[in-house]
């Protein structure tokens, strides 16, 4: 029963760290410029073994697009109260995605690039896009409810602040706090402020 385990365990860990230097590789180098040899390569595992873990380059595609998914994130980070101000949730929302892209380059990069070509891999960023754009707008929503923005179609501003953000991290120039004057040109417009010059 340990020894099972314990196998068990190696497999698991062996497994986690093909779909990491995929993820790198693929980011690095494009799906179409890697090679199963070379994941096996770059982890010290036999070119055949890799086999035993996914059925093909195209799997591991798919596996590594699940496992490193911002879904799961993407969702605890949407997941706000209705009843707060809007310019703190976008901004603390912004402020949040900004650095989930940060800290998963090698995803956004291998997304970016694969998604022109790749039907699975524009599908899973569509995946993300939709169902950010839906929280958003959804929260936007209850503050229209709440009296505190104008009527209006939210899906607008939600795909308008989502997109931004991944176009400034896909182009690799975020400037620092440049979340908080994103989400205060969607919200406040460009009109100058009441009693301001005209």
């Amino acid at each position: 029963m340990v020894e099972t385990t314990s196998r068990t365990r190696q497999a698991d860990a062996r497994r986690e760290e093909l779909l990491r230097a995929a993820l790198r590789l693929f980011a690095e180098r494009g799906f179409d410029g890697t090679t199963i040899a070379d994941i096996a390569t770059a982890t010290g595992t036999a070119h055949g073994l890799v086999y035993h873990y996914f059925a093909s380059k195209h799997d591991l595609l798919l596996t590594v697009l699940e496992r490193f998914s911002f879904l799961p994130e993407l969702r605890r980070l949407l997941d706000v109260s209705p009843e707060r101000p809007t310019v703190e949730v976008l901004t603390e929302i912004s402020v949040r995605f900004s650095a989930l892209l940060r800290d998963r380059a090698d995803l956004l990069r291998l997304v970016s690039r694969e998604s022109q070509t790749n039907p699975d891999v524009a599908a899973a960023l569509g995946d993300v896009m939709a169902e950010g754009t839906r929280l958003i707008a959804t929260y936007l929503d209850a503050r229209v409810a709440a009296g505190e923005l104008r009527p209006h179609d939210t899906t607008v501003p939600a795909r308008g602040l989502f997109w931004a953000i991944v176009t400034m991290h896909i182009a690799q120039a975020p400037d620092e706090g440049f979340e908080a004057e994103l989400v205060d040109v969607i919200v406040n417009g460009l009109r100058p402020a009441r009693g301001g010059p005209r």
